[in-house]
């Protein structure tokens, strides 16, 4: 019962980030506040490609897990705010980002003795650029396992780490209240 209110969830979430990218209103900065503890779901074991897009997906027997963050620590960083500095303080460090991003909101926590981050930036570079980046990224972390859906305007990849220790999901796309914006939403977890 639980894992299904998880699952469905995490999709209603993807699906609002979704919506909120293609949206003709003008979009604000997500921020949390400091002290407010915020759930950390995991991805779901599925995501229905859009029309024209790549899928893989995730090996048989994996599921997803999640955990509330019991204790969280929250940085909102002004979205001029650019750097290593910015990044979450529990987003492994080996994670690139354009050289542009302005990171809008960065959030560490932990549960149970399991770290996860949130993190939420925008970049000017192109489409193509970004899925390479994080293509090429993701493919190294995860290997060929992960869930991934992307086309011209949307880029999401989701999975685990090749140890099973680790769970990922970058979800993005262009803003359409900005042109030439692009936004992602990753969130990381040990599992």
């Amino acid at each position: 019962m639980r894992k299904t209110i998880i699952l469905t969830i995490t999709i209603i979430a993807g699906a609002l980030m979704l919506s909120a990218c293609s949206s003709k209103e003008k979009s604000q900065p997500m921020s949390l506040s400091p002290g407010v503890a915020s759930p950390a779901v995991s991805p779901p074991a599925s995501v229905g490609p859009v029309s024209g897009a790549s899928t893989t997906s995730m090996s048989p027997g994996t599921s997803p897990s999640a955990s509330p963050i019991a204790s969280a620590t929250t940085s909102t960083s002004p979205a001029a705010s650019t750097g290593p500095e910015a990044l979450p303080e529990n987003l492994p460090k080996d994670f690139p980002l354009p050289a542009d991003a302005k990171i809008t909101t960065s959030h560490s926590g932990a549960a149970d003795g399991k770290k996860s981050s949130l993190l939420v930036f925008t970049t000017k570079e192109s489409m193509d650029a970004v899925t390479k980046l994080y293509k090429n990224y993701f493919n190294v972390k995860l290997g060929r396992d992960a869930v991934q859906t992307i086309d011209e305007k949307n880029l999401i990849i989701q999975g685990f780490t090749k140890d099973n220790k680790q769970s990922w999901s970058m979800i993005g796309g262009r803003l359409s209240s900005q042109e030439g914006v692009i936004e992602l939403t990753v969130t990381w977890a040990e599992t």
